[in-house]
Parts: C-alpha cells; sequence; structure tokens
C-alpha cells in the first residue's frame, strides 16, 4: 500500500497520466464550479429579476387602481351632492325629517360606489346620519367617538370645508373593523344648513384586478423558475459527458507521450550506468532532435569534458597539496613570530618596570629614609613630585597596555587619545576623520577597531618613520570603514598577502587576523618612497 502512493516509485509513464488526468480534473473542475456557479447565478439573476419587475407591475398597478378609484370615490361624492343641491333648490325649506321621509331625495342621495360602496347624507355639526341606504343606521353617531377615532376625526374636520377625503375605519355588523375611503363634499341648503355628501366603499374593489394579476404572475414565475432548474440539470448533465470523453482522450495521449519520452531515457539511464562503471568512451545514440536529442550531445560531451578533467585533476592534485603545505609553512612562521613578539614584549615591560619604574622606586625610598632622618637635601614636596612622576610613568605604560579611555568615552575618544598621543610622545602629526552616522558600537567590534589603529599607528611610527598620518573613521549603514594613510618610506607590497608573514609584517598580519575574525577584509596600498595606505571593511 506504502508503494501505491510513493510517487517516487511511480513509473514515468504512470506520472505523465495521473498529471494530466491531474491537470484536466483541476481545471474541468474549477470550470465546471465557476460555470454551474454562473449558469444558477443567472438563473437566480433571472428569476429574481422577473419577481422583481412583476412586484413593481402590481405595485405600480394597484397604486394606479387605487388611486383611480380614490378619484372615481371623489367624483362621486361631487355628482351626487350637484344632485342633491339642485332637488333641495326646488324643495326649499325642508326639514331634516322632511327631507328622511322624501322617497325621491332618497333615491337622488343614496346611489351605489363602486360594488358594495354607496353614498350617504350626513349632518356633521350633530353628527347625524340623515339619509342612509339602510334606514336603521340613520342615527346619531357620538357613540363612535371613542370606538373609531378616524372616523369622528373625518367627520368633524368636514364641517365647514367644501370638499375633504381620506380613509377612516369601519365597524362591520360581524365586529370587525376594516378600512374604507371617502370623498365628503359639502351641501349648503336654503335654510343655512350645512350638510355632508359621504361616497364611500372599500378601496381594496378598485385594486382587486391587480390581485388577481399578481397571482397570474406568481404562477409565469413558478413555471420560470422550474424551465431555469431543467435547464441547468441539463448542462450539467452535458457538461459531465464532455468531462468524460475529455479523460478518455487524455488518458490516450498520455500513454502515447509516456511512450515517446521514456525510450530516449532509458537510453540515457543505459549511457550513465556505463560512465559510472568507469566507461567514458562510451557514446550515446539518440536520434531525437528535441530537447532529449540536446541532451544526449550534452551527455557525450559531459563524458569526454570528464575523461579530459580527470586527467587535470591527476596534474592539479599535487599542485593543491604543495599550497596546502606553504599555508601550514607560513602558519608556523606566523605562530612563532606572534610568540617571539610577544615574548620581546614581556621583555621590553620587565626591563621598563626594572630601569626605570623600580630604580625610581629604590631613589625615592631611600630619600624618604633620609627624610626620616634628617640628612636629605630634598624636600618633602621635592619628594612628592618624584613619585608623582613615578605615577605618572606607571598611567602611561597602563594606557598603552589597555587605555581605560575605550571603556569610559567609547572608541572615538580613544582614537583621538591615540593621535594626540603619538604627537606628544614621539612628534608625529595625526590628523583624524570621523564622518557618517555616528553610532555605539558592540564592545568586541570596538576594541577590535581600536587595536587595529594602535598596531597601524605603531607600524608608521617604527617602521615607515612618517611625518604625518591622515587616520579617517567612516560610519556606513551596513559597516565601518577605518583608513590609514602615512607620509613614510612605504615598501614592496608580496604578490600575496598570505607572504606577509615570510617578510616579517606581523604588525600587517595581525591587523588583517583581526579584521577577518570579524568577517572583514583588509587592502594595502603602498610603493617605496610613496607611503602607505591602509583600508579595512568591517560589516556592522
Amino acid at each position: 500500500m506504502k508503494n501505491i502512493f510513493n510517487w517516487s516509485k511511480w513509473s514515468i509513464a504512470t506520472k505523465i497520466l495521473f498529471m494530466f488526468l491531474g491537470l484536466l480534473i483541476l481545471s474541468m473542475g474549477v470550470i465546471g464550479v465557476i460555470t454551474n456557479i454562473n449558469i444558477r447565478n443567472l438563473g437566480s439573476y433571472a428569476l429574481q429579476t422577473s419577481t422583481d419587475l412583476g412586484q413593481r407591475a402590481i405595485e405600480d398597478s394597484t397604486n394606479h387602481l387605487t388611486q383611480l378609484g380614490e378619484e372615481i370615490i371623489k367624483q362621486k361624492s361631487k355628482d351626487v351632492a350637484k344632485q342633491v343641491e339642485m332637488y333641495l333648490d326646488t324643495h326649499r325649506r325642508m326639514s331634516l325629517e322632511e327631507m328622511r321621509l322624501d322617497p325621491q331625495l332618497r333615491e337622488i342621495v343614496v346611489q351605489p360606489v363602486g360594488t358594495t360602496g354607496y353614498t350617504t347624507l350626513l349632518d356633521p355639526v350633530n353628527a347625524d346620519i340623515i339619509i342612509h341606504k339602510f334606514p336603521g343606521q340613520e342615527k346619531n353617531l357620538e357613540s363612535l367617538k371613542d370606538v373609531l377615532p378616524t372616523f369622528w376625526s373625518l367627520l368633524k374636520s368636514s364641517a365647514g370645508l367644501e370638499f375633504t377625503a381620506g380613509y377612516y375605519d369601519w365597524l362591520e355588523v360581524d365586529g370587525s373593523i376594516n378600512q374604507k375611503y371617502a370623498g365628503i363634499e359639502t351641501i349648503n341648503t336654503y335654510d343655512g344648513l350645512t350638510l355632508n355628501l359621504w361616497a364611500t366603499t372599500y378601496i381594496t374593489e378598485f385594486s382587486l384586478p391587480a390581485e388577481l394579476t399578481k397571482e397570474e404572475i406568481n404562477t409565469a414565475i413558478a413555471d420560470s423558475g422550474v424551465y431555469i432548474n431543467e435547464s441547468v440539470l441539463n448542462i450539467q448533465n452535458l457538461f459531465f459527458a464532455i468531462f468524460t470523453v475529455l479523460v478518455i482522450i487524455v488518458i490516450v495521449l498520455a500513454l502515447l507521450l509516456s511512450r515517446v519520452i521514456t525510450r530516449p531515457i532509458q537510453a540515457l539511464k543505459k549511457g550513465a550506468e556505463a560512465i559510472g562503471h568507469g566507461n567514458l568512451e562510451y557514446k550515446m545514440s539518440i536520434k531525437n532532435r528535441d530537447e532529449l536529442g540536446d541532451l544526449a550531445d550534452s551527455f557525450n560531451k559531459m563524458a569526454a569534458e570528464l575523461k579530459t578533467y580527470t586527467g587535470q585533476l591527476k596534474s592539479t592534485a599535487a599542485e593543491k597539496l604543495e599550497k596546502e603545505r606553504q599555508i601550514q609553512e607560513n602558519l608556523h612562521m606566523y605562530v612563532r613570530k606572534v610568540s617571539q613578539a610577544q615574548e620581546d614584549e614581556r621583555k621590553r615591560i620587565a626591563l621598563e618596570l626594572h630601569d626605570d619604574t623600580i630604580q625610581a622606586l629604590v631613589v625615592v625610598a631611600r630619600e624618604l629614609e633620609d627624610l626620616t632622618s634628617g640628612k636629605t637635601k630634598l624636600s618633602a614636596l621635592e619628594i612628592r613630585n618624584e613619585v608623582r612622576k613615578i605615577i605618572e610613568g606607571l598611567r602611561r605604560f597602563s594606557q598603552e597596555l589597555r587605555p581605560s579611555i575605550l571603556d569610559d568615552l567609547g572608541l572615538i575618544p580613544a582614537v583621538k587619545w591615540l593621535a594626540s598621543e603619538m604627537m606628544k610622545n614621539y612628534g608625529i602629526k595625526v590628523k583624524t576623520e570621523i564622518t557618517g552616522n555616528q553610532r555605539p558600537l558592540s564592545p568586541e567590534l570596538e576594541l577590535m577597531v581600536f587595536r587595529i589603529a594602535q598596531e597601524a599607528l605603531s607600524n608608521a611610527r617604527r617602521h615607515s618613520h612618517a611625518a604625518n598620518i591622515v587616520f579617517k573613521l567612516i560610519y556606513n549603514d551596513n559597516n565601518i570603514n577605518v583608513i590609514i594613510q602615512d607620509d613614510g618610506k612605504g615598501f614592496d607590497l608580496p604578490d600575496k598577502l598570505s607572504d606577509l608573514t615570510k617578510k616579517g609584517k606581523l604588525g600587517l598580519v595581525g591587523i588583517r587576523e583581526r579584521a577577518e575574525l570579524s568577517g572583514g577584509t583588509v587592502k594595502i596600498d603602498t610603493k617605496p618612497g610613496k607611503g602607505t595606505t591602509l583600508t579595512i571593511d568591517v560589516p556592522l
């Protein structure tokens, strides 16, 4: 089972087949998913658009029919009011009771509005129904004041107005409350009475055709949704059929391609095995003019070059051994020279302490004995000055070994102190130039730069016999440059810096070693009589 899923153990033909199938499945899968999503989105969009259009059409139709119904009701109230007003002008001085009993007036007042509505004559001031379709409803309406506040508000607002209209709630016989719309026209009688002609009905009667249209539209939208889903399903089935055909085609093409590729590869494998067994005379013969043919030509060239290189390798092995031997000799010589230099430095320290400091302390001790016995010719102040000179000498000696200014103040003050000491002690003028973004360095890096500067200035003093030295310290973003330039006698630079040890240039070798330990480089530019320029580049 592990071998089945181990890609490295599959044959090239199997790998090509699975790669083609994988690419096909991936590409067709992505295309299928995107196509299916887009088709479904398109169907959903079309269905939603149809629904929205139908809803807007229904809403617009309902609004227009409602507005038309309102206008019809308003006009009906005006028409009937005009008829009533004309009748009352011919029958003046009729009381309200006479109006109720006049059948001709009742016939004029009560007229149909829409399907279920009708017109009614009311007294808005006293809230009485004068003439109603149903005589039993001809009564005072004060009892509806709290039950139907919208009706009562519309009734009272119509008093004194020529015309008004609006919606109100109405209490049905079964106790339910439904909304009606009324157009109210004012009638002024000969006796100065103000009556209202109400034309009222359910406004939904006028929007009923829109509701029927809504049902038809919803049915059509549902049918469209079924058709869209069936179309999507048909497209999916067609896609799967195309995918199946493509898989078969890809398998056939992959097998043919793998057969074309594996034959030259088998020949290359055979040639590689021959070369591996040492047969550098083996030549491959592949007739392909494609990349595999080029690979066979390159393989033959490689075999020829390998044969040549093997011969060269044997001749250069001795040269490398000789170079390593020279490096070892230089290293041993450098170690001996460094050890000798350290021993000389110890002798110098011992001699200086013995000849200067100890002798001076012996003299001061004797003078102190004479002072206590009263035999000395020196005063205590003079003896103290002698002691101070000894202390100053020890301090100068200590500063040369490890100046405290480096630990106390940092690299730049320490370098400037070195320059001042050169002028003070040896009369050599040292110009210091500090440029760039000055910032603190690590203690190890500051000590390394200080020791390089100290060794370079010491070399210029002892060997170059320079009168002027320029010391440059340049801070860069990623590195720091140290440049020491003198006007001394210079020297002949060997072709290889590794040969400095043989020439006894241990100071320069030490500088190079310090720089390389920090990942830096050293460049030496010198000629006899032209001075020496030392450039050190150290990464930060």
